[in-house]
Protein backbone atom coordinates (compact mmCIF):
# COMPACT_ATOMS: atom_id res chain seq x y z
CA UNK A 1 0.00 0.00 0.00
CA UNK A 2 0.96 3.41 -0.76
CA UNK A 3 1.05 6.27 2.01
CA UNK A 4 0.89 9.47 1.45
CA UNK A 5 4.48 11.63 2.38
CA UNK A 6 4.12 13.10 5.91
CA UNK A 7 4.35 17.20 5.98
CA UNK A 8 3.10 17.55 2.27
CA UNK A 9 -0.62 18.90 1.08
CA UNK A 10 -1.42 18.69 -2.46
CA UNK A 11 -2.46 22.20 -3.48
CA UNK A 12 -3.40 22.42 -7.73
CA UNK A 13 -2.09 26.10 -7.29
CA UNK A 14 1.59 24.61 -6.30
CA UNK A 15 4.21 22.32 -8.75
CA UNK A 16 3.77 18.28 -7.32
CA UNK A 17 7.42 18.61 -6.12
CA UNK A 18 7.19 21.86 -3.69
CA UNK A 19 7.31 21.06 0.36
CA UNK A 20 4.63 23.06 2.50
CA UNK A 21 6.13 24.44 5.66
CA UNK A 22 5.01 22.40 8.47
CA UNK A 23 3.46 25.50 10.65
CA UNK A 24 2.41 23.54 13.56
CA UNK A 25 5.74 24.79 15.38
CA UNK A 26 5.23 28.28 14.55
CA UNK A 27 3.88 30.72 16.87
CA UNK A 28 1.08 33.54 16.24
CA UNK A 29 2.12 36.95 16.28
CA UNK A 30 -0.73 37.41 18.59
CA UNK A 31 0.44 34.43 20.75
CA UNK A 32 4.28 35.92 20.68
CA UNK A 33 2.91 39.23 22.21
CA UNK A 34 1.85 37.47 25.07
CA UNK A 35 4.70 35.99 26.16
CA UNK A 36 6.06 37.25 29.57
CA UNK A 37 9.17 38.93 29.91
CA UNK A 38 10.37 35.79 31.93
CA UNK A 39 10.22 33.64 29.20
CA UNK A 40 11.82 36.44 26.66
CA UNK A 41 14.93 36.80 28.89
CA UNK A 42 14.68 32.71 29.35
CA UNK A 43 14.68 31.98 25.23
CA UNK A 44 17.49 34.99 24.63
CA UNK A 45 19.53 33.36 27.08
CA UNK A 46 19.24 29.67 25.41
CA UNK A 47 20.08 31.21 21.93
CA UNK A 48 23.05 33.34 23.38
CA UNK A 49 24.42 31.65 25.89
CA UNK A 50 28.06 30.58 24.58
CA UNK A 51 28.38 34.58 23.34
CA UNK A 52 27.40 35.94 26.94
CA UNK A 53 28.89 33.63 28.64
CA UNK A 54 32.54 34.41 26.34
CA UNK A 55 31.85 37.79 27.16
CA UNK A 56 31.01 37.81 30.68
CA UNK A 57 34.51 35.62 31.13
CA UNK A 58 36.42 38.04 28.95
CA UNK A 59 35.27 41.03 31.32
CA UNK A 60 36.50 38.89 34.32
CA UNK A 61 39.77 38.29 32.79
CA UNK A 62 40.23 42.31 32.35
CA UNK A 63 39.19 43.07 35.79
CA UNK A 64 41.66 41.04 36.60
CA UNK A 65 44.51 41.88 35.16
CA UNK A 66 43.59 45.83 35.94
CA UNK A 67 43.40 44.39 39.44
CA UNK A 68 46.61 42.71 39.39
CA UNK A 69 48.63 45.41 37.93
CA UNK A 70 47.56 47.95 40.15
CA UNK A 71 48.74 45.75 42.88
CA UNK A 72 51.81 45.56 41.07
CA UNK A 73 52.12 48.94 40.71
CA UNK A 74 51.16 50.08 44.51
CA UNK A 75 53.82 47.58 45.20
CA UNK A 76 56.53 48.77 43.03
CA UNK A 77 55.93 52.40 44.79
CA UNK A 78 56.16 51.12 48.16
CA UNK A 79 59.16 49.69 47.43
CA UNK A 80 60.90 52.78 45.75
CA UNK A 81 59.73 54.71 49.00
CA UNK A 82 60.99 52.47 50.88
CA UNK A 83 64.64 52.05 49.14
CA UNK A 84 63.92 56.44 49.72
CA UNK A 85 64.13 56.38 52.87
CA UNK A 86 66.83 53.91 53.25
CA UNK A 87 68.90 56.29 51.30
CA UNK A 88 68.25 59.22 53.34
CA UNK A 89 69.54 56.96 56.08
CA UNK A 90 72.25 55.73 54.94
CA UNK A 91 73.64 58.69 53.09
CA UNK A 92 73.50 56.79 49.49
CA UNK A 93 71.54 59.42 47.53
CA UNK A 94 73.62 59.57 44.86
CA UNK A 95 73.51 55.57 43.98
CA UNK A 96 69.64 55.83 44.57
CA UNK A 97 69.12 58.98 41.95
CA UNK A 98 72.15 57.33 39.28
CA UNK A 99 70.19 53.87 39.75
CA UNK A 100 66.14 55.76 39.51
CA UNK A 101 67.14 58.13 36.78
CA UNK A 102 63.56 57.65 35.12
CA UNK A 103 61.77 57.88 38.58
CA UNK A 104 60.18 61.17 40.47
CA UNK A 105 62.00 60.38 43.63
CA UNK A 106 65.08 59.36 41.68
CA UNK A 107 64.52 63.43 40.44
CA UNK A 108 64.30 64.35 43.51
CA UNK A 109 67.29 62.64 45.34
CA UNK A 110 69.65 63.51 42.50
CA UNK A 111 68.11 67.44 42.88
CA UNK A 112 69.06 66.81 47.23
CA UNK A 113 72.67 66.03 45.69
CA UNK A 114 73.43 68.41 43.42
CA UNK A 115 72.37 71.01 45.93
CA UNK A 116 74.80 70.01 48.52
CA UNK A 117 77.31 69.14 45.73
CA UNK A 118 76.85 73.18 44.53
CA UNK A 119 77.26 74.49 47.78
CA UNK A 120 80.54 73.05 48.67
CA UNK A 121 81.51 74.48 44.83
CA UNK A 122 82.02 70.96 43.15
CA UNK A 123 80.09 72.61 40.46
CA UNK A 124 80.81 69.92 37.65
CA UNK A 125 79.11 67.27 40.15
CA UNK A 126 76.01 69.63 40.81
CA UNK A 127 75.81 69.62 36.92
CA UNK A 128 75.56 65.81 36.57
CA UNK A 129 72.89 65.29 39.14
CA UNK A 130 71.25 68.44 38.10
CA UNK A 131 70.92 67.28 34.63
CA UNK A 132 69.39 63.50 36.11
CA UNK A 133 66.76 65.80 37.96
CA UNK A 134 66.01 68.01 34.87
CA UNK A 135 65.16 64.67 33.01
CA UNK A 136 63.54 62.28 35.92
CA UNK A 137 61.49 66.13 37.37
CA UNK A 138 60.45 67.03 33.46
CA UNK A 139 56.77 66.89 34.08
CA UNK A 140 56.96 67.95 37.88
CA UNK A 141 56.72 71.75 39.55
CA UNK A 142 60.69 71.34 40.34
CA UNK A 143 61.84 70.90 36.90
CA UNK A 144 62.34 74.97 36.56
CA UNK A 145 64.47 74.31 39.89
CA UNK A 146 66.53 71.70 38.18
CA UNK A 147 66.91 73.58 34.90
CA UNK A 148 68.23 76.70 36.87
CA UNK A 149 70.49 74.31 38.40
CA UNK A 150 72.12 73.08 35.53
CA UNK A 151 72.49 77.06 34.31
CA UNK A 152 74.30 78.11 36.85
CA UNK A 153 76.43 74.90 37.30
CA UNK A 154 77.01 75.36 34.07
CA UNK A 155 78.60 78.61 34.90
CA UNK A 156 80.66 78.10 37.68
CA UNK A 157 81.90 75.27 35.84
CA UNK A 158 83.35 78.42 32.79
CA UNK A 159 80.35 77.44 30.15
CA UNK A 160 78.81 81.05 30.09
CA UNK A 161 77.22 80.33 27.07
CA UNK A 162 75.64 77.32 27.64
CA UNK A 163 74.54 78.97 30.92
CA UNK A 164 72.98 82.18 29.54
CA UNK A 165 70.87 79.73 26.42
CA UNK A 166 69.17 77.11 29.66
CA UNK A 167 68.42 80.93 31.35
CA UNK A 168 66.99 81.71 28.15
CA UNK A 169 65.35 78.59 27.92
CA UNK A 170 63.96 78.39 31.11
CA UNK A 171 62.42 82.06 31.14
CA UNK A 172 60.77 81.38 27.98
CA UNK A 173 59.53 77.87 28.50
CA UNK A 174 55.45 78.59 29.83
CA UNK A 175 55.02 75.29 31.01
CA UNK A 176 57.59 75.66 34.07
CA UNK A 177 56.61 76.92 37.02
CA UNK A 178 56.20 81.06 37.26
CA UNK A 179 59.09 81.33 40.25
CA UNK A 180 61.52 79.77 38.10
CA UNK A 181 61.15 82.00 34.69
CA UNK A 182 60.89 84.59 36.76
CA UNK A 183 64.70 83.78 38.83
CA UNK A 184 66.24 83.03 34.75
CA UNK A 185 64.39 86.56 33.43
CA UNK A 186 66.04 88.40 36.42
CA UNK A 187 69.41 86.92 35.97
CA UNK A 188 69.34 87.63 32.32
CA UNK A 189 68.12 91.33 33.07
CA UNK A 190 71.21 91.88 34.85
CA UNK A 191 73.49 90.37 32.02
CA UNK A 192 71.35 92.11 29.24
CA UNK A 193 71.94 95.67 31.23
CA UNK A 194 75.38 94.69 31.93
CA UNK A 195 76.30 94.28 28.16
CA UNK A 196 74.52 97.51 27.52
CA UNK A 197 71.17 95.13 25.46
CA UNK A 198 69.09 97.80 27.03
CA UNK A 199 65.76 96.28 24.66
CA UNK A 200 66.98 92.55 26.62
CA UNK A 201 66.83 94.59 29.62
CA UNK A 202 63.01 95.88 29.18
CA UNK A 203 61.64 92.62 27.93
CA UNK A 204 62.91 91.12 31.05
CA UNK A 205 61.85 93.30 33.42
CA UNK A 206 58.74 93.49 32.15
CA UNK A 207 58.34 89.95 32.24
CA UNK A 208 59.14 89.60 35.71
CA UNK A 209 56.62 92.47 36.67
CA UNK A 210 54.00 90.89 34.73
CA UNK A 211 54.57 88.00 37.43
CA UNK A 212 52.11 87.95 40.69
CA UNK A 213 54.22 84.80 42.00
CA UNK A 214 57.91 86.79 41.48
CA UNK A 215 57.75 88.98 44.49
CA UNK A 216 60.81 88.29 45.43
CA UNK A 217 62.53 88.57 41.82
CA UNK A 218 60.58 91.75 41.73
CA UNK A 219 62.40 93.27 45.06
CA UNK A 220 65.63 92.69 43.94
CA UNK A 221 65.60 94.10 40.56
CA UNK A 222 64.17 97.56 42.55
CA UNK A 223 67.21 97.45 44.35
CA UNK A 224 69.57 96.31 41.69
CA UNK A 225 68.21 99.78 39.51
CA UNK A 226 68.09 101.64 42.80
CA UNK A 227 71.90 101.00 42.96
CA UNK A 228 72.40 101.66 39.84
CA UNK A 229 71.88 104.73 39.45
Amino acid sequence: MNRPSKNKRHNPTLPENVDVVDERNLVDVEDSEEISIEDRISIYWMENKSFISGCIFALALLIIAFNGMRMYKNHAVAKLQAAYSEAINSETLADFAQANPNKDLGGLAALTVADQAYNAEEFEKALNFYSIAAGALSDNILAGRARLGQAFANYYNGNTSDALAQLTDVANDSSLAEVARAEAAYHLAIEADAAGRSEDYDRYVAQIQASTLATQWQQRLSIYEQQAR
